[in-house]
């Protein structure tokens, strides 16, 4: 089965994608890495800004591939999927409890969806799921954050049947 991990290369400024095969149609194959680790690729895709350090790997420095491409719709339909399925998280809403913390998180989110847009209206279906204020660090809110993403793809079932 194809894989595809974006990642950024924060000292060329370019996209970078694991993989562990290189598209046929591909115009730049420069940008695909193949021998990698499985954990050094994740780990370098997951780099968030500001919050880990870039993942050293040759002569990158990588950082969260969603900097440029946070849903590659594009690079999975080039690995030959017929239809994309695109998970999005819902933006939490700002109130007047919000903290210092819960705006830089919604500012983010605005960003990453508009840098999202092009490739959410390349996929075949949206599923939005909601994370009830799960910050990116919340780790003790993992098991939670599984039973969204479940509930969602039951609500959703018969939709993504169909496509």
């Amino acid at each position: 089965m194809p894989l595809v991990i974006p990642t950024v290369d924060v000292i060329r400024s370019k996209e970078y994608i694991f993989t562990n095969q290189i598209p046929k149609q591909s115009e730049d194959v420069s940008q695909y890495i193949t021998d990698i680790s499985i954990g050094k690729a994740v780990r370098a895709s997951s780099s968030f800004p500001g919050v880990f350090c870039p993942c050293d790997f040759k002569t990158h420095k990588f950082l969260d591939g969603g900097i440029l491409d946070n849903i590659p719709v594009a690079e999975v339909k080039k690995q030959g999927a017929d239809k994309v399925i695109a998970i999005n998280f819902k933006a939490d809403d700002i109130d007047e409890n919000s903290n210092m913390m819960d705006i830089a998180m919604r500012t983010i989110d605005i960003m990453g969806n508009k840098i999202s847009e092009e490739s959410l209206e390349q996929s075949d279906f949206i599923m939005t799921i909601a994370t009830d204020k799960t910050g990116l660090l919340d780790v003790e809110k993992m098991d939670k954050c599984y039973q969204y993403g479940y509930q969602a793809v039951i609500k959703n079932l018969d939709k993504i049947k169909e496509i």
